[in-house]
């Protein structure tokens, strides 16, 4: 059987990706000893840019400085089995996604910096430069402490050296110590052994032993003298010439298995693993278990070794017996009885191996300066585990330095502290608002998510830098439908109802109320009034309506113009579809509207053309030129959706509603009344669509200031805004972009190449034959270009494919894949 490291493909790491659920309770992290959040290094890796993978990383490695290596090794019964999905179809692959994000990170040259810290005078020795010494020198490193790591093997890395290569490829290994090197200042002495009486340790002020289990167990047969430890084997396994030869191996868990499997890749003859246990009881995850269970490898199962001979022509011969287990016993070795007259023999082996785990040989003193940490401390544990130890015992050496109370661990295999360097945003997000600093130009929508106080003030609490209250009227009989959102697709929503329930008078409440709370948050609110006809008794409302608002110190006001639902009622469906009338109504608000507070008009991207309606607002605003005011592009996207019916009725069909699509589908349409809108220059607050950081850039550097967000709060919750500001303030760090204020406008004036200027250049797509699944659905080329041959390979016709790509956007393997055409086929010879 071939052994391979598990590598995800772009397309594979893609489906990954897009399975995840971002819980809200982020069972995966809570499951992660190391307190690594999988939700969160997902969704920033989602967009796939280099950047991207480096914040990912640097998310992985702030709570697991040696995320590479467990990306390997992780068992899948930490986070694994906590996610969401196992019980629905199959948990997210966490570790392969681990290790594919940190990969391409690396690849890119992206490995993330972390910000040294400020250093102290007093000096840390850890005794071990395993996982768990690892994990305690990252951690006291970024609290400034002088550490010095003492090894007495001739790398760093502990028993992770001993990882076979197809499980754990070494440049990994030492892409993590590299890593770890670079958080701080070390000392690293390496082939240097500490005894118990070495004055070398008087010399710190607090001393870490984390040297693991370094002893391998003994079996105690007659005979053990010939078995060949497991650390042995495995430090060095060309020392060992196998091939051709027959090896036993004594042991039924993960060593046991690593040592089966790298004994048939150096081509032993035969390879027998002799287990306590039953295979459906060794502990192994299910790739081990189903690599055991697959390879060459003979499984003796339910076998004791009582006797080890050495025989005369210099083979081995194992006397053994069988054991049983008493029904409905979990298996434990000490529970295994063994059987009566079963002893047996086997004979002819080459080497025998014993992989049953190992012990400390370190005899653990009590002194105050002195801590035990990672498997020493814990007993055998996983990579991910003993870093976890190494972390909590690194914040008890830092209390004890302190002088502060040395904090105990109900768990001392989970870790919930971070290292402290991580840098969240590389490019301050900070910029203004007509003049108004804020945090950030990330701010809620009036929306679901921002009817009242409750959810701003939750808003605020999560990061976010201001919102605008849903749209509310006074003294208006609200109807607000029942059912009235639509998950038209996973990331457009749709919504029937266009208002607040909560009359303006208890906005105004709550906006005195969060202003107090938050000054320095921006909160605004929406309003609007009638348009019937009656353009006296209307203009009372509005102007009554935006008095309210002001005298209740909001901080901007925004009015909505163009409502789905309709709210014109005299000349179409949508106030801002008509220029005069909505130029009339701007201009009843800014008549009487306080010039220091900012007015924004919020209009449709469901027009023929936005430019028409822009030119007629500009002409109101230059009215008023010590007013500020701009518009907010665009609203939700007027629709129409079925449903089955909720009352009974004689009608056949479903229920046709009008709703107004947001989300990612509703996206594109924003894009393009951006780029008209940035013919006039006016103050624009982008809003519709943005369902991550890269579509919200894409608004600001077509000229918005800011960007509104609905439709991902509410799929993901308000605290997706740290993701929005991690996402956009690495891009500028990407794009050399010193502040917000830079990326605002950098697409202008040239925002689209025009039809007759894009390339007339064909590509033509090629096949990875050993990416592809065969399904055949690339042959549905509307060009019938592609078909398969005999092996179901897609095979294309250069004299019929015309380079539209589509067949490579489309394949869900990522198999395909655009190339530059030859001379034959562009007809040059």
């Amino acid at each position: 059987m071939k052994y391979d490291t598990i590598e995800l493909t772009d397309a594979q790491l893609k489906n990954e990706l897009n399975r995840c659920e971002y819980c809200e309770e982020k069972p995966c992290r809570e499951a992660c000893p190391a307190n690594c959040s999988p939700a969160d290094f997902i969704m920033a890796a989602k967009n796939g840019e280099p950047q991207d993978y480096e914040r990912a990383a640097s998310i992985i490695l702030s709570s697991n400085p040696l995320g590479g290596i467990c990306g390997y090794t992780c068992p899948d019964f930490h986070c694994m089995k906590a996610c969401t999905h196992k019980d629905f179809d199959r948990p997210v692959n966490i570790p392969a996604v681990q290790s594919a994000i940190i990969n391409r990170a690396r690849a890119n040259g992206k490995d993330p910096l972390f910000l040294l810290p400020e250093y102290k005078e007093k000096s840390v020795a850890i005794i071990g430069g395993g996982p768990a010494g690892l994990g305690s020198a990252s951690m006291l490193m970024q609290k400034g402490y002088m550490v010095t790591l003492v090894e007495k093997e001739k790398k760093l890395g502990g028993m992770t050296r001993l990882i076979p290569d197809f499980r754990l490829p070494k440049k990994v290994l030492e892409d993590d110590i590299n890593f770890f090197k670079r958080l701080g200042v070390m000392k690293v002495l390496l082939n240097h052994e500490i005894d118990d009486n070495d004055d070398f340790l008087d010399e710190f002020d607090a001393v870490v032993y984390a040297t693991g289990q370094d002893q391998p167990n003994d079996l105690p047969i007659s005979g053990s003298e010939w078995l060949i430890p497991w650390t042995e084997f495995l430090k060095n396994p060309s020392l060992f010439s196998l091939k051709g030869k027959k090896v036993a191996v004594i042991g039924g868990g993960a060593i046991a298995a690593d040592v089966a499997a790298t004994a048939m890749m150096k081509k032993a003859s035969q390879v027998e693993m002799i287990a306590l246990e039953k295979l459906s009881e060794m502990p192994l995850t299910q790739r081990e278990f189903d690599e055991v269970k697959n390879s060459d490898v003979v499984i003796r199962q339910r076998i004791k070794v009582k006797e080890l001979i050495r025989n005369k022509d210099d083979k081995y011969s194992l006397n053994c017996c069988e054991l049983t287990l008493p029904e409905k016993t979990k298996f434990h070795p000490a529970k295994v009885n063994e059987i009566d007259n079963s002893s047996f023999t086997i004979n002819n082996f080459d080497l025998v191996i014993l992989a049953i785990g190992s012990k400390s040989s370190v005899n653990r003193m009590k002194y105050k300066k002195v801590f035990y940490t990672g498997d020493m401390a814990n007993g055998a544990t996983t990579v991910v585990e003993a870093v976890a130890s190494g972390k909590n015992t690194a914040l008890q050496v830092d209390a004890f330095l302190s002088d502060n109370e040395i904090p105990k661990f109900k768990n001392p295999l989970k870790s919930y502290q971070n290292l402290e360097g991580r840098i969240l945003e590389p490019v301050s997000l900070k910029c203004s608002f007509f003049g108004r600093e804020i945090s950030s130009p990330f701010l809620l929508s009036a929306a679901p998510p921002s009817d009242g106080y409750d959810q701003m003030k939750k808003a605020y609490l999560a990061g976010w830098a201001g919102g605008i209250i849903k749209t509310a009227f006074n003294d208006l009989d609200i109807h607000i439908p029942s059912r009235y959102m639509f998950a038209y697709t996973q990331d457009t929503y749709a919504n029937c109802d266009n208002v607040s329930a909560h009359p303006l008078k208890r906005v105004c409440e709550e906006i005195k109320k969060l202003i107090k709370e938050f000054p320095d948050h921006l909160t605004m609110a929406s309003t609007g009034g009638p348009v019937s006809g009656n353009d006296k008794a209307d203009k009372k409302v509005w102007q009554a309506n935006t008095k309210m608002l002001e005298k209740a110190g909001a901080m901007g006001i925004e009015y909505s113009l163009s409502c789905p639902q309709g709210g014109d009622g005299t000349h179409g469906d949508i106030v801002s579809q008509n220029a005069e009338l909505t130029a009339k109504i701007i201009d009843w608000v800014m008549e009487i509207s306080n010039k220091d507070i900012p007015k924004l008009f919020k209009l449709t991207g469901a027009v023929t053309a936005i430019y028409p309606i822009l030119s007629a607002i500009k002409e109101v605003f230059n009215k008023y030129p010590e007013k500020k005011a701009g518009v907010t592009l665009a609203n939700s996207f007027p629709a129409l959706l079925f449903r089955e019916r909720q009352e009974e009725s004689d009608k056949i069909w479903e229920e046709g509603v009008i709703v107004g699509l947001s989300g990612d589908g509703v996206t594109p349409i924003s894009n393009l009344s951006l780029a008209n809108a940035s013919k006039l220059n006016m103050h624009i607050s982008a809003n519709g669509g943005p369902m991550d950081y890269k579509s919200a850039a894409h608004f600001m550097a077509m000229g918005a200031e800011n960007v509104q967000f609905c439709t991902i709060v509410m799929k993901y919750g308000y605290g997706i805004i740290d993701e929005l500001k991690s996402g956009l303030s690495y891009l500028l760090a990407e794009k050399q972009l010193l502040a917000v204020d830079e990326l605002i406008g950098c697409a202008l004036p040239n925002i689209s190449t025009d039809f007759m200027d894009l390339t007339a250049d064909k590509l033509i797509s090629e096949v990875d034959e050993d990416l592809c699944q065969h399904c055949g659905n690339c042959t549905r080329c509307p060009y019938m270009a592609i078909e398969l041959n005999y092996n179901k390979i897609p095979q294309t016709d250069y004299t019929k494919c015309i380079g539209c790509s589509i067949c490579v956007q489309k394949c869900f393997a990522g198999a395909l894949f655009m190339r530059k055409r030859s001379n034959h086929e562009i007809g040059v010879e």
